[in-house]
């Protein structure tokens, strides 16, 4: 009788394991499906030759030409970067799915002619998040209890990035601007946090001068801005 209780035990730890690892992998492909793969079609910041959503809660703390770092309310870091010359040329998405990460995505919207990926990996107990969606990409590196809201705000903003086409084919086509700094490929993971967190710490010490909040009050407190921002 106790035999059967202990196995007993022992397949309901497993099942419910199972179920457990299941349903968070369901909840990161629901976020995709639901957010990123909905186009946004309001936005309220704007950078060098493009557009975007800064979810509340979430604001901007520096910027360096196309490197964009922000702050949620956890005080986790988004590292953000606009690749415009792949975005220009059209580069190919190269992304292969890894099964050795805590979670990996290839994504593809046909219906608008956007890809990415979504690739989650665990480093020194915190998890470490790298997400590429329509030339953009953005890397957190937060704890699991954080997780799902750091998927969630990515999913936000890469969803909106919008690229004024008229912009970039004066600064790319003129070589107006220079992206010989540009520092890693979007269309590869690093899978380590080590350039990531060289560069939030570089922002973190004040290393890069004054910081820029982008009216931190008003992106704390207001509704979506409109910004018309031609594509063609």
């Amino acid at each position: 009788m106790l035999r059967k209780l202990f196995l007993a035990i022992i397949i309901i730890i497993l099942i419910t394991g199972c179920s457990v690892e299941r349903l968070d992998i369901s909840s990161y492909d629901n976020i995709v499906d639901n957010i990123l793969l909905k186009s946004r079609k309001l936005q309220n910041s704007v950078s060098q030759g493009y557009s975007y959503y800064i979810p509340r809660g979430l604001v901007i703390v520096n910027t360096d030409e196309n490197n964009i770092v922000l702050k949620d309310k956890n005080n986790n870091s988004y590292f953000l970067y606009a690749d415009v010359i792949s975005y220009y040329h059209k580069v190919e998405n190269s992304y292969e799915e890894d099964n050795k990460s805590y979670y990996s995505r290839k994504i593809v919207n046909k219906d608008v002619k956007k890809s990415g990926y979504l690739e989650i990996n665990e480093i020194n107990g915190k998890f470490f998040v790298e997400a590429m969606y329509n030339y953009a990409k953005i890397e957190v590196y937060a704890t699991k209890s954080d997780l799902s809201d750091v998927v969630i705000n990515v999913s936000e903003i890469l969803s909106s990035i919008k690229y004024n086409n008229k912009v970039l084919r004066t600064t790319i086509g003129d070589k107006v601007l220079d992206y010989k700094e540009a520092n890693f490929n979007i269309f590869t993971t690093k899978k380590s946090t080590t350039n990531y967190l060289d560069y939030i710490e570089k922002y973190d010490s004040g290393a890069a001068g004054e910081i820029k909040s982008n009216s931190r009050d008003e992106l704390l407190n207001d509704d979506i801005v409109d910004i018309e921002i031609a594509e063609d």
